[in-house]
């Protein structure tokens, strides 16, 4: 079973809310109770630090503080940092100097800090992993805060560390960044009682013997030195990812790393089949390898969720119909061949609130909205002469001002003797829920098949709609044996690899967002179709254009984008430049929509062949140059 996107559920949410309201009811037991829990991890930390070097390969403390606060009221956040911070010195002092002490929890403290600042106020796990409050915590407090915090610590501590300062301030990043992105979560679980819901009857026993088969393979993976057994450890927890929720994916990957740890600093396991230089490097190997299982957890159990809330979602709506099916009664009415009520059943007051009595002989088209009304009587009419069944839809309005939508089924009665129709019966089914339900389903699949066909970088079509639209023109114009011609413009971004190796990848997908928005202003016509094709590439396609029209679209493009004048320090030209394609072909004339394709990147090629940023035109058989 994989994690709830709804959260957690009511009775996480009754333990959360009982840490809350008793134990936690005091400010002086939120700062005794951020006091211990720092300082029994710090002490951890310290242990793990004395086994493995200088600097310590996993420290615990701040992820768990920097946890705490997270879940904690807004008005505890104080008393939880203050309890962290004595925790943190009271633990340093143990066994080290108060200048040595006060140097590393100031460190620790500022990062906690700059951790926090980035990091989302939360209530259950599941909403740390949101994408944008995930990418804010890795960017912030993974990234940042260890770099800041490991350039106080080095800074304070220049005389005591051994070594030099930049090796002092990589382990110190790598440790402490590793950490805070494998402990707050699972942290997170823990401050906030989500990890109570393991034992739930209905997942206790399974959740039970996953978590034992992750334990047990992990003990006969790094139990034995002999054999290259390290990734064998995923499959137990790639199948704990399909099975349980979220707390239970973070609690088998903290068994598994603890298992690690162990046999690996008691000299056994696959890493000391491989050389290192200290035991810090293993235990940052197992970290690393750790992180991966993390990242191979999590999206399956974000996929799961999203996965069982669909079929929860699926489940619902047939109970829902199921119940409107069972209960629910038919309008039950026989009328004249002209349209006039014969009878009505008793059903009709509690479904459209008019007396059965007071409907007898009304022309039944009179009680529909006048919108309706011609054509709810020209089935009738239809009915007695043809002596056929048919349905329609129509509007009701009831007495108190509600519109119904009903469905009416009518079908005529023979009379046996003529074979003539004699009358006609009808039902009358409401389906208003079913016509807001249509009307739902028709907006969200509208808006399910803007996602498909919209690259989620740029905010173009995708190659996909590319390819869909220029197969609909092509098909269109061929059939209507039009003599207009249909245009392909492909552009390429110049030496975007380099780019995108001296800026940066963000940098790279700012720039590729910036030509994108360029374009989309400088092709102007509405009917045009804009995409991203791929990589650095896109494509236009311009509907009833030819060559000589749709080059001076391409040449605007190019000294548009020229204009822009992007640095680019990687480039010979300065700037961000890009090279341009055009083919142009009428489809009535033959050929096939990819063989026009295939002419634009000829020609795309070509300008790049001869010098970037410049348009090259593509006839049938040969390619020109036009330069600006």
């Amino acid at each position: 079973m994989g994690l709830s996107s709804e959260g957690p559920t009511p009775g996480f949410k009754a333990f959360a809310e009982s840490l809350r309201s008793r134990r936690w009811a005091g400010p002086l037991w939120t700062l005794s109770l951020a006091f211990v829990a720092t300082m029994l991890t710090c002490m951890a930390s310290g242990a793990l630090k004395s086994m493995a070097g200088e600097i310590a390969p996993i420290w615990l403390t701040n992820a768990v503080l920097l946890a705490q606060m997270m879940v904690a009221r807004p008005g505890r956040v104080a008393w939880v940092f203050a309890g962290g911070l004595a925790g943190n010195l009271a633990a340093n002092l143990l066994g080290l100097s108060l200048a040595v002490s006060s140097s590393y929890t100031a460190a620790d403290m500022l990062e906690v800090l700059v951790a926090f600042s980035f990091a989302p106020r939360i209530s259950s796990v599941v909403e740390l992993i949101r994408p944008k409050q995930l990418i804010r915590f890795l960017a912030g407090a993974i990234l940042l805060a260890p770099v800041l915090s490991g350039l106080v610590a080095v800074t304070l501590l220049r005389g005591q560390l051994s070594g030099y300062m930049l090796p002092n301030l990589a382990n110190w990043f790598v440790s402490d960044a590793l950490s805070l992105v494998l402990f707050t979560p699972a942290a997170v679980v823990f401050w906030t009682g989500e990890v109570k819901g393991l034992l739930h009857p209905e997942r206790r026993w399974k959740t039970g013997l996953l978590l034992l088969l992750v334990c047990v393979v992990t003990m006969g993976v790094f139990g034995q030195s002999r054999f290259h057994l390290l990734y064998w450890a995923l499959p137990p927890i790639v199948l704990l990812a399909f099975q349980a929720d979220l707390a239970g994916v973070l609690l088998g990957l903290l068994l598994c790393l603890a298992i690690a740890v162990t046999f690996t600093m008691r000299g056994l396991g696959p890493l000391w089949m491989f050389h290192y230089q200290s035991m810090e490097g293993r235990i940052f190997a197992l970290q690393l390898f750790l992180l991966a299982a993390l990242g191979i957890a999590l999206p399956i159990s974000v996929t799961q969720s999203l996965r069982n809330r669909l079929v929860g979602l699926l489940r619902e709506g047939e109970r829902r119909y199921r119940i409107l099916a069972e209960n629910a009664t038919d309008i039950v009415m026989s009328m004249s061949l002209d349209g006039r009520l014969t009878y009505v059943s008793p059903r009709a007051k509690a479904v459209m609130k008019w007396a059965p009595d007071d409907l007898v002989g009304v022309y039944y088209p009179d009680l529909v909205l006048p919108e309706d009304r011609e054509a709810l009587a020209a089935t009738i009419g239809r009915l007695a002469r043809d002596a056929t069944e048919a349905s329609q839809v129509s509007r009701f309005p009831r007495p108190d001002g509600r519109i119904l939508w009903m469905e009416t089924y009518l079908r005529p009665v023979i009379d046996p003797f003529s074979g003539e129709p004699e009358a006609l019966t009808a039902t009358a089914h409401d389906i208003t829920e079913r016509k807001v339900a249509d009307q739902r389903l028709a907006e969200e699949r509208s808006e399910l098949q803007g996602l498909a066909f919209r690259d989620g970088l740029t905010g173009l079509f995708n190659r996909r709609h590319f390819d869909r639209e220029l197969g609909f023109q092509w098909q269109q114009q061929a059939r209507t044996e039009s003599e207009r011609s249909l245009a392909v413009i492909m552009v390429d971004v110049d030496a975007y690899k380099s780019y995108n190796d001296h800026y940066g990848h963000q940098g790279g997908d700012d720039c590729l967002r910036t030509i994108a928005q360029a374009i989309a202003n400088l092709a102007r016509r509405p009917a045009d179709v804009m995409a991203r094709y791929g990589g650095e590439e896109f494509a236009l396609v311009l509907k009833e254009t030819g060559q000589q029209d749709a080059l001076l679209v391409a040449e605007r493009i190019r000294q548009g984008i020229e204009a822009l004048q992007l640095p680019h320090a990687a480039s010979g030209a300065g700037i961000v430049t890009i090279s341009v394609g055009v083919a142009a072909r009428r489809p009535c004339e033959g050929g096939t929509a990819s063989e026009l394709v295939a002419a634009a990147d000829r020609a795309l090629y070509a300008a790049k062949k001869r010098g970037r940023n410049r348009t090259c035109v593509a006839d049938t058989y040969d390619v020109g140059d036009v330069t600006a």
